[in-house]
């Protein structure tokens, strides 16, 4: 590699200095150094490494998905094979990772398969990254999936191109590896806060004191608030919803999926459930009149998904939480 090292020892401390030339040679002009390709020093350190193909690095993925059902799942799609080598070591150990070579190829992956994660390059053959973006945060069954885009371009023109496609995060390449750890973990660990907040079988209105963006907690309040206002209301769905907070259908739709992994129809059946289970503890009221007050009009679907959710039959969560209510006044 043309390259210098040095050692030597300070205070019990062995220390390595290296050199390595940072040139490219493009059409005969040599140090010129081009953002957009991969530099000599990058080439150079991956040539010893043999790179699988995307068919086999995605098999190898799909073997450790399968072994654990923990890890997030991160789809990369870039052209560049040495790049993708990259950025799949950087985060293999972590994430289950996935491979596309273009926005095709990622499409074509997303048919039959959920990633947490998607992490995508802009210039890319068949399909850039930015029409990816759009057509991701554009399908009701992808919209939800937080999309990290990769650039050569760091412009601010260029960052807000790709935010308003939908991007949730811009990085200018060459990037810090910490930084894109970084931001990978923030994406992934917000949409987990949020899930585990939306699924949480106390849900209520009050999301005051959690750590989320003040637009989100303003839109879960109203959201929350419009079916509480109408729970007994069996019709009550995704149109009246969009109608009482005067939004589309897609952004309720996207909204919601991004926040709570829930389509419009699950959330409200969620709100039913919490609201039929404080019945159940605080009021004398009967199964039957709890569920019809609770806007469900079928007793056995009402207990198949309260069972679902709760881990009991209704008549057998209000004996229990009586029992310990009970427990707790003795003691």
């Amino acid at each position: 590699m043309d390259g210098d090292i040095k050692v030597n020892l300070e205070n019990d401390w062995i220390y390595f200095s290296f050199k390595l030339q940072l040139k490219q040679s493009i059409e005969g002009k040599e140090n010129e150094v081009v953002a957009s390709a991969p530099s000599y020093l990058f080439e150079s350190i991956l040539k010893p490494y043999h790179q699988d193909t995307v068919e086999e690095n995605n098999k190898e993925a799909l073997i450790n998905d399968l072994k654990s059902d923990s890890q997030a799942v991160i789809l990369i799609v870039e052209d560049d094979a040495s790049l993708r080598f990259l950025i799949r070591n950087i985060l293999k150990d972590q994430y289950t990772v996935y491979e596309a070579e273009n926005g095709k190829a990622a499409l074509d992956f997303l048919k039959n398969n959920a990633p947490d994660l998607i992490i995508s390059d802009v210039m890319m053959p068949d399909m850039n990254g930015l029409e990816l973006c759009k057509h991701i945060k554009s399908a009701p069954a992808t919209c939800h999936i937080p999309f990290i885009m990769l650039s050569a371009k760091g412009t601010e023109e260029s960052k807000t191109e790709g935010y308003e496609t939908g991007a949730d995060a811009y990085i200018a390449k060459p990037f810090h590896v910490n930084y894109l750890q970084m931001r990978v973990r923030k994406l992934l660990d917000y949409r987990n806060r949020m899930n585990h907040l939306i699924r949480d079988r106390n849900i209520n209105n009050q999301f005051v004191d959690v750590d989320m963006d003040q637009g989100d907690k303003e839109f879960l309040n109203s959201l929350v608030k419009a079916v509480e206002d109408n729970l007994a209301e069996p019709d009550l769905d995704a149109a009246k919803l969009e109608d009482i907070l005067c939004i589309s259908k897609m952004q309720l739709y996207r909204k919601l999926k991004t926040l709570a992994g829930m389509t419009p129809s699950e959330f409200i059946k969620r709100i039913r459930l919490k609201h039929a289970a404080v019945l159940l503890q605080n009021s004398k009221l009967n199964v039957s009149e709890i569920f019809y007050l609770t806007g469900f009009n079928n007793k056995s679907y009402f207990f198949r998904e309260f069972k679902k959710i709760y881990h009991l039959a209704p008549n057998d969560y209000r004996q229990k939480q009586h029992e310990g209510t009970a427990t707790t006044e003795v003691s």
